[in-house]
């Protein structure tokens, strides 16, 4: 398989004022595909959008990379992330049901969102959120697209059981794995054997779980932490995952952040390079048989 299109290796942008230069650090970087962030009124309304979305797709484009996921913002950030909270649903609801026109616009598939804390389960105000957010799902799939949620403060239990009340196929997993052990919830290798199937896109991060007084835990250098990523992502690939490599590095952009960038591009190529074929057949002795049983145990082992 050509595993630059099945597995494209690529990272988090973040619109922001060096967008361009940032472009050409990812292309010089070897980076083939993006994840948007933060695409706001100055793409969206009808004034300014059509030019400055122009001009980022030319530029992306020019780089060699591809967006193939939009992970939705929020005007007010300050108000916290999610849609659950009743006051803040329909605002951000409409305003992510634009930026997810504007995906349709530009090809990308894959539409990613920090949810936010779920109600609990069986109470009038989580059948209401279900029931709400199976609409803007519905949207989502009237558009082409799937909408992910990313792993953060819910159990895989909990997960679980909203993806299924929702109801519908076009609902996956944005997987962040290190996200797992910061907000101290299921630990990564489990969560991904129960919710293998829902895997579209993995942010590919790194990190610890918190330490005692902490509420939240600690990023680190893709591979340096506790997610044991290369295991991981060994697994998942193995089972059959195909789909976007998304480093995302939560530090100021500077000399650090670039280094750790570079280094899990490296990373990431090399676990990639043990799926490659070459071009005149498989590699070694890959049986049906042996497939299958790859599959079946990728996510156990």
């Amino acid at each position: 398989m050509d595993t630059r299109e099945t597995l494209p290796v690529g990272t988090m942008l973040k619109i922001h004022e060096g967008l361009f230069d940032y472009i050409r650090f990812m292309e010089d970087a070897g980076m083939e595909c993006c994840q948007l962030c933060r695409i706001g009124e100055e793409y969206l309304n009808p004034s300014t959008g059509p030019e400055n979305s122009r001009r980022l797709a030319d530029a992306l484009e020019r780089a060699g990379i591809r967006p193939v996921s939009l992970f939705l913002g929020y005007r007010d950030r300050s108000a916290g992330n999610g849609m659950v909270s009743p006051e803040l649903r329909a605002e951000r609801f409409a305003f992510a049901a634009r930026q997810m026109v504007w995906a349709n616009r530009h090809g990308i598939e894959l539409i990613s969102c920090h949810t936010g804390t779920f109600p609990a389960p069986g109470t009038a105000e989580y059948d209401r959120f279900a029931t709400d957010l199976r609409e803007l799902c519905r949207l989502a799939g009237d558009l082409g697209e799937s909408y992910l949620f990313e792993t953060g403060p819910e159990n895989a239990e909990t997960l679980a059981r909203t993806i299924d009340d929702i109801g519908l196929e076009n609902v996956g997993i944005n997987f962040d794995p290190a996200n797992l052990l910061l907000y101290n919830r299921t630990d990564p290798a489990v969560f991904a054997e129960k919710l293998f199937s829902r895997i579209r896109l993995i942010h590919c991060k790194d990190g610890r779980r918190p330490e005692a007084g902490e509420k939240l835990g600690r990023q680190t250098v893709l591979g340096e932490g506790d997610v044991h990523f290369t295991e991981l992502a060994d697994r998942l690939i193995a089972g059959g995952f195909r789909g976007p490599l998304i480093i995302e590095r939560e530090i100021p952009l500077g000399e650090e952040h670039y280094s750790d960038q570079r280094k899990a591009v490296a990373l990431l190529k090399t676990i990639r390079g043990k799926f490659e074929r070459p071009p005149d057949g498989p590699r070694g002795p890959e049986t049906e048989n042996q497939r299958k049983k790859e599959i079946q145990h990728a996510c156990i082992s």
